[in-house]
């Protein structure tokens, strides 16, 4: 099967999204034997040019892309001049976890325009926990541009739980001190910027940052559990990956006021929209086990949530939510001994 692929992350490449700069870097695979020449990457639909690179091995061709316009396209072409593979080229502010990022770049009194450090765009996703990837033009001036916010806080790997939490990290770590919080690293080959949903970074009142509880949440749902998505996209099993996208592990942490539970959650239906904010699902199920000392024997829990309407400030998490919830509680695994429970209700002062 022939397809594009980033060079920098391996990820598969359906869109070529591009900044200010218009360029772009893409590696083209193809089987052998598909014509007596190997296939050429041209652009088609619009402005901009292809220029091989190099031979990044056997049956793949590195491409260098210059001069692009949106409205363009990527096309791959064989000795007889059949279409191949054909991808849009897109302003890298259409992916969906673009404009989370930009505002939390430019809030807070930070003003910092990403498109003005970047090269060339490694990988753009939908998804906010994995964010934009990018070729900077000068690392040392994004990292200052960063670091002269001082609401960042650089990746300690001398302590176990930083160390943990920075191994997934390209480059240098710097984790917004917030609730969400921009995760940005910087090397010289490629940066990135994407938000956690569990912000682990806290200031104490001494003013000195110290690891919160919340680092175990981030480790294993936001960092240890995403990492086989990459790989299955690779695999041409995006579909799986989605999946994946929407299982959590369920660990004592800030949402559930650090209970001693232990399980899984499925979130589906997540919105960006102002009635259902990015990364708020829709619906939520959520199976745990209670493992801490207590005289309450129904150790098992089992709830079905749905968001029906949420409001207040956009850019934080809702004041308030209105929505259904089933509840069963059981006091072993088979629930042969359950109660339940189910109504309408409203959450406000989240």
């Amino acid at each position: 099967m022939t397809n594009f692929y980033n060079l920098e992350t391996n990820e598969p490449i359906t869109t070529m999204y591009i900044g200010s700069s218009r360029k772009g870097n893409i590696v083209l695979k193809h089987p052998a034997g598909l014509s007596m020449r190997a296939p050429t990457v041209l652009v088609a639909n619009g402005a901009g040019r292809a220029m091989q690179v190099a031979m990044a091995g056997k049956d793949v061709s590195r491409w260098s892309l210059a001069d692009l316009a949106v409205g363009s396209s990527i096309v791959a072409i064989d000795g007889s001049s059949n279409v191949l593979v054909q991808i849009p080229v897109k302003s890298f502010t259409e992916a969906k976890s673009y404009k989370p990022i930009n505002e939390r770049l430019n809030g807070r009194g930070m003003k910092i325009d990403l498109d003005n450090y970047i090269d060339y765009i490694c990988y753009a996703s939908d998804i906010l926990g994995e964010g934009i990837f990018f070729r900077p033009k000068n690392a040392a001036e994004f990292k200052a541009a960063i670091t002269d916010t001082r609401f960042f806080h650089h990746d300690d790997r001398s302590d176990p739980f930083g160390k943990m939490a920075a191994s997934a990290t390209i480059g240098e770590g710097y984790r917004e001190v917030s609730t969400p919080s921009l995760h940005v690293a910087i090397d010289e080959m490629i940066s990135s910027v994407h938000i956690d949903s569990y912000a682990f970074m806290l200031l104490s009142p001494e003013g000195e940052y110290v690891i919160g509880p919340d680092v175990g949440q981030h480790i294993f749902d936001e960092l240890l559990f995403r990492m086989p998505m990459a790989w299955l996209r690779r695999k041409n099993m995006p579909f799986i990956a989605s999946v994946l996208q929407t299982i959590h592990p369920v660990l004592p942490n800030s949402t559930n006021r650090y209970n001693s539970i232990i399980g899984m959650s499925v979130a589906l239906g997540g919105s960006p929209g102002r009635d259902l904010r990015a990364g708020m699902p829709r619906l939520l199920f959520e199976s745990t086990y209670d493992w801490g000392p207590s005289s309450n024997a129904r150790r098992w829990n089992h709830e079905v949530t749905l968001n029906v309407y949420s409001g207040g400030n956009a850019d934080r998490g809702p004041d308030w939510i209105v929505g259904f919830k089933g509840q069963v509680s059981c006091g072993d695994f088979e629930c042969t001994d359950r109660r339940e429970s189910v109504g309408l209700f409203l959450k406000a002062g989240l």
